[in-house]
């Protein structure tokens, strides 16, 4: 995408927002049948209607430029998750494959196809001042390579490469008597995406959050 010869970014082809619905079920509870060794095996969904971002907007901009509602997309996982008190450090391990037809969980549209893509996270726990708690981690979350319409073969001829999603995370929590928490995050997520378009400017995103649960 050029003007003049000179590189035009993607950043027209983000729009605000979209509609998301999730589900999840517990198949296996941690330790099942007095087994110290076994993880909780979850399975759930992610549903995600009307998302325009990316090629999804581009496709409509030049074949329905008349529509409102974008394309749908969604994940289906199944995950496994451990908790192992080690002596001085306790980790927290997870691992899971997704079926997906998502960029960037949305965020970057489509992908061209469901593919299936693997993630998987690893935490340590630590006690912290008075009665509360310090987790540090990192996550790994492979993507699909390229967005919908930016793939090899697409007629617009630009192909977009979306690396592997990596976050490092921090979590505090008070004290274990209320479900309170407070989360700090870095965020790997894309940068030089191709040779002929400025960088994402999206490789190093920070996120806070606080939680409270009823």
């Amino acid at each position: 995408m050029t003007t003049l010869g000179q590189p035009v970014g993607l950043s027209a082809l983000w729009q605000n927002g979209f509609d998301i619905f999730n589900g999840k079920v517990n198949l296996v509870p941690e330790n099942y049948g007095k087994t110290k060794w076994v993880p909780a095996i979850s399975a759930g969904f992610i549903a995600r209607p009307n998302v325009r971002n990316v090629g999804n907007l581009l496709e409509q901009l030049l074949n329905n430029p008349l529509t409102v509602g974008g394309k749908a997309n969604a994940d289906f996982y199944v995950v496994a998750s451990k908790f192992v008190p080690t002596k001085h450090v306790p980790l927290v391990l997870s691992a899971g494959v997704r079926e997906t037809d998502a960029e960037l969980w949305g965020m970057g549209g489509n992908a061209p196809n469901w593919q299936a893509r693997a993630f998987g996270a690893v935490a340590f726990v630590f006690k912290g001042p008075g009665k509360s708690t310090i987790v540090v981690g990192s996550e790994v979350a492979q993507q699909p390579h390229h967005p919908y319409e930016f793939a090899p073969g697409d007629p617009l001829g630009l192909i977009v490469n979306i690396p592997t999603t990596l976050t490092y995370y921090a979590r505090f929590v008070p004290t274990s008597k209320y479900k309170l928490n407070f989360d700090f995050g870095v965020a790997q997520v894309a940068g030089n995406v191709s040779t002929v378009i400025p960088s994402l400017q999206a490789r190093h995103q920070v996120g806070l959050q606080m939680s409270y649960g009823f």
